[in-house]
């Protein structure tokens, strides 16, 4: 007859005191989450008492190799990772090569025996999206084709509030003077990016402004935005600068500014600049970003909310959902 698990046992697993393991089981409030996960996942290893019956569950988070150099992310990271463990699920970071992404090949996980779930994010290929949709896992993308806007989609979506904000932001460089304002960034990049190019658009159709495609840069996502000298290289080859730019997110303002100022202009007395997302570089940057304050934790719990209510109900409707979004002036802009 097997010898019967003891708390020691566990804290012996793991390295802690008895203790430690015993008010986690009790849930105790001074057990850090990710701690009190381990000792109860551990248990159910160990089949202790009742954690024998436990099985974690396993979500992947399906993305491309550089979601890094995607500074909003990360906090929406930390809000899946913490709404996942609170209900017993593992988040398994799961990274998908171009390559894979072209030749449709999924990583070998994504697999219904090894996962509960999927969330995707920066994975814009709709042959891709349909792979993974055909795996019969249940799936939410945070942010979208940027033609899903205007085609039947059977998935579930989560994103932030794109256009309007962009087009209050854009309407109010306008009411302060503004005539030649420029968009940076590519609009078919994603359902978000193309928002904020619609909201953009849409304010200068409402307030009478042409067309600001020579005051733009616009060029296929492929290209290095981040990038300082390509950046300034881009912005040396427009043939008039415009008084303003909207860029599609903070990480290309931040490139921009950078830029600019390696050029000899003053921001915002030559030239005034905006981004979207509100990241922590944002306020750190000089001058500070005028920008779209978004709440990426909370998107993060939002798609974990939608996801295990997919797990729970595979059949239901589907779901496009938006979290408010707020502008947040500062210094970048006048």
């Amino acid at each position: 007859m097997a010898e019967k698990v003891t708390i020691q046992d566990i804290a012996n697993a793991l390295g802690l005191s008895r203790n430690t393991v015993s008010k986690a089981l009790n849930n105790h409030p001074q057990i850090p989450e990710q701690t009190r996960d381990k000792i109860i996942q551990k248990a159910a290893d160990l089949k202790y008492k009742n954690y024998s019956k436990l099985k974690m569950g396993n979500i992947a988070l399906l993305t491309r190799g550089d979601i890094n150099t995607i500074s909003f992310y990360s906090e929406t990271i930390r809000g899946i990772e913490t709404s996942l463990s609170a209900d017993g699920y593992n988040l398994i970071l799961t990274l998908v090569k171009p390559e894979d992404i072209r030749s449709g090949i999924l990583p070998a996980n994504v697999h219904q025996s090894n996962l509960d779930g999927i969330i995707s994010v920066e994975i814009f290929d709709k042959p891709y999206m349909q792979k993974v949709l055909n795996t019969g896992i249940p799936t939410v993308f945070i942010d979208s084709l940027p033609n899903s806007l205007f085609e039947l989609h059977k998935y579930d979506v989560i994103m932030v509030e794109n256009e309007l904000a962009t087009y209050q932001l854009t309407q109010l460089l306008i009411e302060h003077g503004h005539q030649n304002i420029g968009f940076i960034g590519d609009a078919a990049h994603c359902r978000s990016f193309y928002e904020r190019w619609l909201g953009f658009t849409r304010a200068l159709s409402h307030s009478g402004l042409g067309d600001c495609s020579e005051f733009s840069i616009q060029l296929e996502d492929t290209n290095p935005y981040l990038s300082v000298d390509w950046m300034t290289s881009q912005i040396k080859a427009l043939n008039k600068l415009p008084t303003a730019f909207v860029c599609a997110n903070d990480d290309i303002a931040i490139s921009v500014i950078r830029s600019l100022k390696s050029l000899g202009y003053n921001i915002p007395a030559d030239i005034e600049v905006t981004g979207f997302d509100d990241i922590p570089n944002s306020a750190i940057i000089e001058p500070a970003l005028t920008t779209v304050h978004t709440y990426p934790y909370e998107l993060g719990k939002r798609v974990v909310e939608s996801l295990l209510n997919r797990i729970d109900q595979p059949d239901r409707h589907n779901e496009t959902v938006y979290l408010e979004t707020c502008l947040v002036w500062r210094e970048s802009t006048k």
